[in-house]
This record gives structure tokens, C-alpha cells and sequence, in this order.
């Protein structure tokens, strides 16, 4: 079985260079990106393949409301159905809440131990395998459902 493909959008390259070898060490295929943006053009670039992303981390440098905004209206306008995480210093309860209603898996505080990000990477793929919801980094009609937390307004 090939290892589960992550995309990892932030912006400073070491942090970018050393959680992309964290993934890699832990056996998952990682892609970098610097922004949410870049990623989700690389998303959409290897959806429908073999090699379709399967989750999107994001360390949004800001996680005020109107930045996590942004990134949701971006998320939700590629028609990507991708499960995602957030990386954040300090994250509000609104603004969580509304991440969570757009489909955010988990929110990971910075500074975090290596295996809090593992265990949150883990418990992702579990949560958006085939048998638990739509299949991940596909572009897919299944979405169309109102109801679903991407097609939640903001």
C-alpha cells in the first residue's frame, strides 16, 4: 500500500523543511507549498490521481477570523473536498468554531510536541478514509449537499 500523501502550506522554509521531514520520517508522501493558495493549485493539479492529496495541513501566520475566513472562501471556491488541519500560535473560540463548521479535523497550537502533529495526522486519515465520508483531494459531485461542513457559509 502507498503511504498517505499530505500538503504542507507554510511559508517559513525551515519550519516548511523540518514538520515536511517529520511527515516523511513517519512514512507519509509530503508535498510543500508555501501558501494555502499554492497548495491548493497543486491539490487541484493532482486531483482525480494516484497521487491526490489526502490531507492539507495549513499554518495560517495569523488565525484572526478574517485570515481563516480567507483561507475557507479559497478552500471552498478550488472544489476540492480536502480534509484539513490548522497549525496556529493562538486560535479564538469563534474562529475555531467556524473552522469547524467548514470541515477543519483539528487545530494544533504552537509550539506542539512531534507526536501531537502525528497523532492529529493519524486520527485525520482515519476520519476521512472512503467508509467515513467523501474520498480526499477528489473534486466530486458527492459534495453537492448543503448540509456538508465545505459548503457551510462563513
Amino acid at each position: 500500500m502507498a503511504s498517505q500523501h499530505i500538503l504542507l502550506a507554510e511559508s517559513r522554509p525551515n519550519l516548511q523543511h523540518s514538520l515536511g521531514l517529520m511527515l516523511k520520517q513517519a512514512d507519509y508522501r509530503v508535498s510543500l507549498a508555501e501558501t494555502t493558495g499554492e497548495a491548493l493549485i497543486l491539490a487541484k493539479a493532482l486531483a482525480n490521481t494516484p497521487e491526490a492529496v489526502g490531507l492539507l495541513i495549513a499554518d495560517l501566520d495569523s488565525a484572526s477570523l478574517e485570515t481563516c475566513r480567507t483561507f475557507m472562501h479559497t478552500l471552498s471556491a478550488s472544489g476540492l473536498a480536502i480534509p484539513y488541519l490548522i497549525l496556529a500560535e493562538e486560535i479564538h473560540d469563534q474562529t475555531m468554531d467556524a473552522l469547524r463548521k467548514h470541515g477543519c479535523l483539528a487545530y494544533i497550537a504552537k509550539p506542539f510536541e512531534p507526536e501531537t502533529l502525528l497523532r492529529s495526522v493519524d486520527k485525520a486519515f482515519t476520519l476521512s478514509s472512503p467508509q467515513n465520508g467523501p474520498q480526499p483531494g477528489r473534486t466530486s459531485e458527492k459534495n453537492t449537499n448543503p448540509e456538508h461542513p465545505m459548503n457551510q457559509p462563513v
